[in-house]
C-alpha cells in the first residue's frame, strides 16, 4: 500500500491517494486532520473501497500519519547517516552522536522521529541520538517489523 498527498491549489484541502498494486482511489479531505486513528473501517471503506480490511485500515493509519510530519532536508540526511545508508544501501545500525543541543535532532525528537540518550558516555555535552520506528519508516518509505528495528 502507498498512500500519498495532493495539496489542492484552491481551498487548502487535499486529495489523498491510496494505491495497492494497479488499483488506486482518491478522496478529497477538506480539512484533514494529522492522524485518522479515531476512524473505524465502516469509515475508511466508504472513502476508499480498497481498504476493506482491519489490517488494511492499520497501514493506512500509519501512513496518513507520516504524510504530516515535516522533516528538513538537512534531517533527512541526518536521519540517514544515523541508519548507516551511504555507505549501504541497506540500514545497518540506529545512532547518531552529537552535541545534546543539536537543534535538528532535537526538533526530530520533538516531532517523535527520534529520542535522546540520557547517558553522557564521555562525561561532556555529547550524546546520542536514535530514532524511533517511525522515523525509520519514514527514512526507509516502508513498515518494518519490530525486529528489524530491534536489530538496527
Amino acid at each position: 500500500m502507498k498512500v500519498s498527498k495532493i495539496i489542492s491549489e484552491n481551498n487548502g484541502g487535499c486529495f489523498i491517494q491510496v494505491e495497492i498494486g494497479h488499483k488506486g482511489n482518491q478522496s478529497y479531505w477538506s480539512a484533514p486532520s494529522k492522524s485518522v486513528d479515531h476512524a473505524d473501517l465502516g469509515y475508511l471503506r466508504d472513502r476508499y473501497c480498497i481498504i476493506n480490511t482491519e489490517k488494511r485500515a492499520a497501514e493506512f493509519k500509519r501512513q496518513y500519519k507520516n504524510l504530516w510530519v515535516e522533516i528538513t532536508p538537512c534531517q533527512t540526511e541526518l536521519m540517514k547517516h544515523a541508519m548507516g545508508l551511504g555507505r549501504s544501501k541497506k540500514p545497518y545500525r540506529n545512532y547518531f552522536f552529537t552535541q545534546e543541543s543539536d537543534k535538528d535532532w532535537n526538533e526530530l525528537v520533538e516531532k517523535g522521529l527520534a529520542f535522546k540518550s540520557t547517558r553522557h558516555p564521555n562525561n561532556d555535552e555529547f550524546v546520542y541520538f536514535y530514532l524511533t520506528k517511525q522515523g525509520v519508516e519514514i527514512i526507509t518509505g516502508k513498515k518494518i517489523r519490530k525486529k528489524e528495528y530491534e536489530d538496527l
